[in-house]
């Protein structure tokens, strides 16, 4: 089991809790990962066709949107087939990773790469597979020894944990050993994986008591030792998860009642880039039982100060 360090006794605070500014909801739809291409903002994102959405045909499979931030426009539909999907950005190509659904559960034990150069054309293919698992969230990365795939499970280890693979090229894949899964004795799904700055850092939803659901940073060197940050938890539900942005879409009456009334419990599923000096970060609002919605926030800061920001 991987080794974890904490703060301790000796430990003073110099700069204090990051200071993170909630923007409001912007959209009905699940997981999200916002994205810079050719200087617009995007959001990809989930869309789960059994819940009802203003102007969405019910008949239409789950599937993934690309969406322009500021005028709302979806740009393309794709990755019919799968239910979770994350987003990897690399010389003006982006790719979306989908976990290929089961029969009658919304995980799997493949995972499709999808491939675009203009966010309307799609070119995909197997990922990577490992029979007899199942797979929910990911999130790719590149360090310098080539690409890390972090793949949230419930095979071992207290459901959810984090298991890893490596690629040189992005074809062939090797799994690390599943004892490097972390962290095995907790609760921790929703990954974001990026490294910076010598770190492999991980964000990770956390289960507290009395079924809420926030976020914890935390960083490794080599997938054995990993390090807490000492600001988590990031994001905590509170009343300012009922603002509306003026970046909302397809909003219902409904959605708007449960928004103003409902019972919030759970901050979960963040994804993070940079835009015009600042990190932005997508997270989901809702109380794990079904009723959810997507939220923003930032950080006044450049992505790789905000991750180290939870380390000094």
């Amino acid at each position: 089991m991987s080794k974890e360090i904490h703060y301790d006794l000796n430990f003073v605070m110099r700069k204090g809790y990051p200071k993170i500014k909630k923007l409001g909801a912007v959209s009905p739809y699940g997981e999200s990962t916002p994205f810079v291409f050719n200087d617009r903002f995007y959001r990809l994102e989930l869309v789960d066709t059994n819940r009802p959405t203003k102007g969405l045909d019910p008949n239409l499979p789950i599937h993934a949107i690309i969406r322009d931030r500021e005028t709302g426009e979806i740009i393309s539909r794709f990755g019919e087939g799968c239910y979770y999907y994350s987003l990897y950005q690399e010389n003006e190509t982006v790719y979306v990773i989908g976990t290929i659904s089961l029969p009658g559960i919304l995980a799997g034990d493949r995972f499709r790469i999808f491939e675009t150069r203009d966010l309307i054309h799609w070119q995909d293919r197997e990922l990577l597979s490992n029979p007899g698992w199942r797979y929910y969230n990911t999130s790719l990365t590149k360090g310098p020894d080539g690409y890390v795939l972090c793949m949230e499970s419930d095979y071992t280890g207290v459901p959810f944990t984090c298991f890893f693979a490596l690629s040189k090229d992005m074809i062939n894949w090797t799994f690390m050993d599943t004892e490097k899964g972390y962290p095995l004795d907790r609760y921790c799904g929703g990954p974001w994986m990026r490294y910076s700055r010598g770190y492999y850092y991980l964000i990770l939803v956390t289960e507290l008591p009395g079924n809420r659901y926030t976020n914890y940073v935390c960083r490794t060197k080599d997938f054995d030792t990993w390090e807490l940050g000492y600001y988590n938890p990031l994001l905590m539900p509170d009343e300012e998860d009922r603002k509306i942005s003026p970046y909302m879409y397809d909003i219902t009456p409904e959605l708007l009642e449960q928004i103003r009334t409902g019972f919030i419990t759970s901050n979960s599923d963040v994804d993070l880039c940079e835009w015009e000096g600042k990190t932005i970060i997508t997270y989901n609002v809702g109380n794990q039982l079904g009723f959810y919605y997507m939220a923003e926030a930032e950080y006044d800061g450049s992505l790789a100060d905000f991750l180290e920001s939870f380390f000094e």
